[in-house]
Protein backbone atom coordinates (compact mmCIF):
# COMPACT_ATOMS: atom_id res chain seq x y z
CA UNK A 1 0.00 0.00 0.00
CA UNK A 2 1.33 3.47 -0.73
CA UNK A 3 1.75 5.57 1.63
CA UNK A 4 -0.86 7.67 0.68
CA UNK A 5 -3.65 5.09 0.78
CA UNK A 6 -2.47 4.41 4.50
CA UNK A 7 -3.00 8.04 5.20
CA UNK A 8 -6.40 7.64 3.82
CA UNK A 9 -7.46 5.00 5.51
CA UNK A 10 -6.23 6.39 8.60
CA UNK A 11 -8.29 9.33 8.54
CA UNK A 12 -11.20 7.87 7.24
CA UNK A 13 -11.04 4.27 8.16
CA UNK A 14 -10.05 4.46 11.51
CA UNK A 15 -11.60 1.41 12.85
CA UNK A 16 -10.72 -1.97 10.95
CA UNK A 17 -10.94 -4.02 14.20
CA UNK A 18 -14.02 -5.02 15.47
CA UNK A 19 -15.71 -2.71 18.19
CA UNK A 20 -16.19 -4.18 21.95
CA UNK A 21 -19.93 -3.85 22.68
CA UNK A 22 -20.27 -2.96 26.29
CA UNK A 23 -23.81 -1.55 28.11
CA UNK A 24 -24.58 2.04 27.35
CA UNK A 25 -24.03 4.62 29.34
CA UNK A 26 -26.88 7.51 30.04
CA UNK A 27 -25.60 9.84 27.40
CA UNK A 28 -28.02 13.19 28.67
CA UNK A 29 -26.51 15.77 30.83
CA UNK A 30 -28.90 17.85 32.60
CA UNK A 31 -29.65 19.68 36.00
CA UNK A 32 -32.40 17.50 37.46
CA UNK A 33 -33.92 20.46 39.63
CA UNK A 34 -34.91 22.05 36.46
CA UNK A 35 -35.89 19.41 34.41
CA UNK A 36 -38.42 19.15 37.50
CA UNK A 37 -39.77 22.22 37.46
CA UNK A 38 -39.90 22.70 33.86
CA UNK A 39 -42.45 22.46 31.44
CA UNK A 40 -40.61 22.16 28.34
CA UNK A 41 -36.96 21.09 27.00
CA UNK A 42 -34.21 21.73 24.79
CA UNK A 43 -32.00 19.13 23.97
CA UNK A 44 -28.68 19.92 21.84
CA UNK A 45 -27.15 16.69 19.71
CA UNK A 46 -23.49 16.99 18.43
CA UNK A 47 -22.36 15.42 15.43
CA UNK A 48 -20.20 12.30 14.98
CA UNK A 49 -16.62 13.08 16.86
CA UNK A 50 -17.92 16.58 18.64
CA UNK A 51 -18.16 17.31 21.84
CA UNK A 52 -21.48 19.09 23.53
CA UNK A 53 -19.25 22.14 24.00
CA UNK A 54 -19.99 23.45 20.25
CA UNK A 55 -23.25 22.98 21.71
CA UNK A 56 -23.14 25.79 24.69
CA UNK A 57 -25.23 28.53 23.10
CA UNK A 58 -27.70 26.68 23.84
CA UNK A 59 -27.50 27.57 27.75
CA UNK A 60 -28.88 31.14 26.75
CA UNK A 61 -32.11 29.52 25.87
CA UNK A 62 -32.65 28.79 29.79
CA UNK A 63 -35.23 29.66 31.52
CA UNK A 64 -37.57 29.14 34.75
CA UNK A 65 -39.79 26.83 32.62
CA UNK A 66 -37.79 25.67 30.10
CA UNK A 67 -34.79 23.20 30.78
CA UNK A 68 -31.77 22.59 28.67
CA UNK A 69 -30.31 18.86 28.18
CA UNK A 70 -27.22 17.30 26.34
CA UNK A 71 -26.48 14.59 24.49
CA UNK A 72 -22.90 13.40 25.06
CA UNK A 73 -21.61 11.04 22.35
CA UNK A 74 -19.33 8.05 22.91
CA UNK A 75 -16.21 8.62 23.62
CA UNK A 76 -16.53 12.70 24.15
CA UNK A 77 -17.77 14.35 27.66
CA UNK A 78 -17.52 11.60 30.18
CA UNK A 79 -19.05 8.59 28.24
CA UNK A 80 -16.86 5.87 27.81
CA UNK A 81 -15.62 5.43 24.02
CA UNK A 82 -15.89 1.43 23.41
CA UNK A 83 -20.16 2.42 23.02
CA UNK A 84 -21.52 3.08 19.36
CA UNK A 85 -24.30 5.58 18.73
CA UNK A 86 -27.45 3.25 18.03
CA UNK A 87 -30.14 6.01 16.64
CA UNK A 88 -33.23 4.17 17.55
CA UNK A 89 -31.15 3.92 21.31
CA UNK A 90 -30.86 7.24 21.41
CA UNK A 91 -33.90 8.45 19.99
CA UNK A 92 -35.77 6.34 22.85
CA UNK A 93 -33.66 8.02 25.44
CA UNK A 94 -35.33 11.62 24.83
CA UNK A 95 -38.52 10.25 24.53
CA UNK A 96 -37.92 8.75 27.97
CA UNK A 97 -36.82 11.79 29.38
CA UNK A 98 -40.23 13.91 28.27
CA UNK A 99 -41.79 11.20 29.48
CA UNK A 100 -40.49 10.88 32.85
CA UNK A 101 -40.69 15.05 33.55
CA UNK A 102 -44.05 15.11 32.00
CA UNK A 103 -43.17 17.90 29.52
CA UNK A 104 -45.17 19.63 27.24
CA UNK A 105 -42.81 20.58 24.64
CA UNK A 106 -39.34 19.78 23.46
CA UNK A 107 -36.94 21.71 20.99
CA UNK A 108 -34.49 19.59 19.26
CA UNK A 109 -31.08 20.86 17.95
CA UNK A 110 -28.92 18.64 16.58
CA UNK A 111 -25.86 19.20 14.17
CA UNK A 112 -25.50 16.20 11.37
CA UNK A 113 -26.02 12.87 12.99
CA UNK A 114 -26.96 14.85 15.76
CA UNK A 115 -30.04 16.43 13.52
CA UNK A 116 -30.90 12.48 12.06
CA UNK A 117 -31.16 11.42 16.14
CA UNK A 118 -33.30 14.79 16.09
CA UNK A 119 -35.80 13.37 13.76
CA UNK A 120 -35.89 9.75 14.78
CA UNK A 121 -36.92 10.99 18.28
CA UNK A 122 -39.63 13.31 17.17
CA UNK A 123 -40.93 10.26 15.13
CA UNK A 124 -41.05 8.33 18.65
CA UNK A 125 -42.65 11.24 20.17
CA UNK A 126 -45.97 11.85 17.48
CA UNK A 127 -46.43 8.17 18.17
CA UNK A 128 -45.79 7.49 21.77
CA UNK A 129 -46.65 11.32 22.95
CA UNK A 130 -48.76 12.89 20.35
CA UNK A 131 -50.09 15.91 22.88
CA UNK A 132 -46.24 17.17 23.20
CA UNK A 133 -45.58 19.75 20.93
CA UNK A 134 -42.33 18.96 18.87
CA UNK A 135 -40.23 20.98 17.06
CA UNK A 136 -36.54 20.24 15.42
CA UNK A 137 -34.34 22.32 14.03
CA UNK A 138 -31.34 20.63 11.87
CA UNK A 139 -27.55 21.96 11.31
CA UNK A 140 -25.91 20.68 8.90
CA UNK A 141 -27.75 17.89 8.66
CA UNK A 142 -26.77 14.01 7.74
CA UNK A 143 -28.91 12.42 5.19
CA UNK A 144 -30.16 9.16 4.59
CA UNK A 145 -27.71 5.96 2.94
CA UNK A 146 -26.64 6.20 0.20
CA UNK A 147 -25.45 9.72 1.29
CA UNK A 148 -23.33 8.44 4.43
CA UNK A 149 -21.23 5.99 2.04
CA UNK A 150 -20.37 8.96 -0.45
CA UNK A 151 -19.93 11.34 2.28
CA UNK A 152 -16.57 8.52 2.96
CA UNK A 153 -15.88 8.58 -1.12
CA UNK A 154 -16.82 12.78 -0.76
CA UNK A 155 -13.76 12.78 2.34
CA UNK A 156 -11.40 10.41 0.65
CA UNK A 157 -11.11 12.68 -2.61
CA UNK A 158 -10.94 16.02 -0.35
CA UNK A 159 -8.16 14.44 1.58
CA UNK A 160 -6.11 13.36 -1.60
CA UNK A 161 -7.13 17.29 -2.32
CA UNK A 162 -5.69 18.34 0.65
CA UNK A 163 -2.45 16.25 0.66
CA UNK A 164 -1.87 17.52 -2.62
CA UNK A 165 -1.93 21.22 -1.63
CA UNK A 166 0.08 21.06 1.83
CA UNK A 167 2.30 18.50 -0.13
CA UNK A 168 2.60 16.19 2.94
CA UNK A 169 1.47 12.68 3.93
CA UNK A 170 1.57 13.81 7.45
CA UNK A 171 -1.90 12.55 9.06
CA UNK A 172 -2.52 15.90 11.22
CA UNK A 173 -1.07 18.74 8.80
CA UNK A 174 -3.65 16.66 6.24
CA UNK A 175 -6.86 16.87 8.57
CA UNK A 176 -5.67 20.84 9.19
CA UNK A 177 -6.19 21.39 5.49
CA UNK A 178 -9.10 19.72 4.98
CA UNK A 179 -10.97 20.82 7.85
CA UNK A 180 -10.47 24.20 6.29
CA UNK A 181 -12.79 22.66 3.38
CA UNK A 182 -15.21 21.40 5.33
CA UNK A 183 -15.51 24.61 6.78
CA UNK A 184 -16.08 26.67 3.56
CA UNK A 185 -15.89 24.22 0.57
CA UNK A 186 -13.83 23.14 -1.81
CA UNK A 187 -13.48 26.70 -3.18
CA UNK A 188 -12.08 27.76 -0.15
CA UNK A 189 -8.60 28.97 -2.03
CA UNK A 190 -11.13 31.22 -4.43
CA UNK A 191 -11.04 34.40 -2.35
CA UNK A 192 -8.92 35.87 -0.09
CA UNK A 193 -12.00 36.63 2.41
CA UNK A 194 -12.89 32.88 2.70
CA UNK A 195 -9.04 31.38 3.01
CA UNK A 196 -8.16 34.01 5.66
CA UNK A 197 -11.42 32.55 7.68
CA UNK A 198 -10.38 29.18 6.66
CA UNK A 199 -6.74 29.86 8.31
CA UNK A 200 -8.20 31.33 11.24
CA UNK A 201 -11.25 28.86 12.20
CA UNK A 202 -8.04 26.28 11.96
CA UNK A 203 -5.63 28.30 14.05
CA UNK A 204 -8.49 28.80 16.57
CA UNK A 205 -9.25 25.25 16.98
CA UNK A 206 -6.30 23.60 16.25
CA UNK A 207 -5.95 22.47 19.45
CA UNK A 208 -9.60 20.76 19.80
CA UNK A 209 -9.06 19.21 16.03
CA UNK A 210 -7.83 15.36 16.92
CA UNK A 211 -7.63 12.49 14.43
CA UNK A 212 -10.09 9.14 14.73
CA UNK A 213 -8.39 6.68 16.63
CA UNK A 214 -9.54 3.14 18.33
CA UNK A 215 -12.01 2.82 16.15
CA UNK A 216 -14.58 5.19 17.75
CA UNK A 217 -15.07 6.59 14.13
CA UNK A 218 -16.66 4.07 12.53
CA UNK A 219 -18.54 2.96 15.79
CA UNK A 220 -20.08 7.10 15.75
CA UNK A 221 -20.99 6.51 11.70
CA UNK A 222 -22.16 2.99 11.46
CA UNK A 223 -25.22 2.96 12.25
CA UNK A 224 -25.95 6.27 10.08
CA UNK A 225 -24.79 4.24 6.98
CA UNK A 226 -28.04 1.73 7.73
CA UNK A 227 -30.52 4.82 8.49
CA UNK A 228 -33.07 5.40 5.17
CA UNK A 229 -35.24 7.61 7.59
CA UNK A 230 -37.86 5.24 7.67
CA UNK A 231 -41.85 6.42 8.35
CA UNK A 232 -41.07 10.22 7.49
CA UNK A 233 -45.22 10.61 7.29
CA UNK A 234 -45.15 10.14 11.27
CA UNK A 235 -43.45 13.77 11.26
CA UNK A 236 -46.74 15.36 10.59
CA UNK A 237 -47.60 17.89 12.61
CA UNK A 238 -43.48 18.27 13.73
CA UNK A 239 -42.49 21.92 13.10
CA UNK A 240 -38.93 21.53 11.41
CA UNK A 241 -36.28 23.92 10.34
CA UNK A 242 -32.70 22.82 8.70
CA UNK A 243 -29.79 25.44 8.29
CA UNK A 244 -27.57 23.78 5.83
CA UNK A 245 -23.65 25.17 4.21
CA UNK A 246 -24.60 25.61 0.33
CA UNK A 247 -21.17 24.66 -0.08
CA UNK A 248 -21.12 21.40 2.43
CA UNK A 249 -18.65 19.21 0.87
CA UNK A 250 -19.66 16.01 3.08
CA UNK A 251 -23.88 16.60 2.04
CA UNK A 252 -24.32 18.77 -0.94
CA UNK A 253 -26.97 20.61 -1.56
CA UNK A 254 -28.74 18.66 -3.78
CA UNK A 255 -29.61 15.49 -2.12
CA UNK A 256 -30.04 17.69 0.89
CA UNK A 257 -32.85 19.50 -1.13
CA UNK A 258 -34.25 16.20 -2.31
CA UNK A 259 -34.56 15.07 1.50
CA UNK A 260 -36.15 17.78 3.02
CA UNK A 261 -38.20 17.92 -0.40
CA UNK A 262 -39.49 13.93 1.66
CA UNK A 263 -40.37 15.42 5.33
CA UNK A 264 -44.16 17.34 5.96
CA UNK A 265 -43.82 20.88 7.28
CA UNK A 266 -39.88 21.36 7.00
CA UNK A 267 -38.71 24.29 6.09
CA UNK A 268 -34.75 24.58 4.12
CA UNK A 269 -32.33 27.70 5.04
CA UNK A 270 -29.04 27.11 3.01
CA UNK A 271 -26.10 29.34 4.41
CA UNK A 272 -24.24 31.01 1.58
CA UNK A 273 -20.70 30.46 1.47
CA UNK A 274 -20.10 28.18 4.60
CA UNK A 275 -19.65 24.00 4.49
CA UNK A 276 -20.54 21.54 7.11
CA UNK A 277 -18.88 23.01 10.39
CA UNK A 278 -22.13 25.37 9.95
CA UNK A 279 -22.04 25.53 14.19
CA UNK A 280 -18.53 27.41 13.41
CA UNK A 281 -18.91 29.23 10.67
CA UNK A 282 -22.01 30.73 11.08
CA UNK A 283 -22.91 31.13 14.67
CA UNK A 284 -25.83 33.67 13.81
CA UNK A 285 -27.67 30.53 14.02
CA UNK A 286 -28.27 30.44 17.53
CA UNK A 287 -29.72 33.70 16.79
CA UNK A 288 -32.23 32.44 14.22
CA UNK A 289 -33.07 29.75 16.51
CA UNK A 290 -33.39 31.39 19.59
CA UNK A 291 -35.79 33.97 18.05
CA UNK A 292 -38.11 31.06 17.01
CA UNK A 293 -37.75 29.72 20.41
CA UNK A 294 -38.77 33.35 21.58
CA UNK A 295 -41.53 33.48 18.97
CA UNK A 296 -43.09 30.22 19.40
CA UNK A 297 -43.17 30.68 23.51
CA UNK A 298 -45.28 33.90 22.74
CA UNK A 299 -47.75 32.48 21.21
Amino acid sequence: MTRLGTLILCLWMAACAAPHMADPSDPLLFDMGAMARADRVVVGIPGVMTSINVLQPIGAFETPDRAIAYFRLPGFDGRPSEESIVIDRAAQRIVDLVRTYDLDRIDLIGHSTGAVIALEAAKDLRTELPHVDVHVFGIATALPAPQPLLAGVRGAMGTVAAAARTGSLNPRTVWLEYYRRLAFGADVETTPASANAADALVEANSDRITLPKDGLYRRHTRDLRRWRNPNPETLKGTEITFFHGAVDPVFPPRPTRRFVETLPDAELNFIAGNGHLLLLTYPQVWDRIGASLLSSSSD
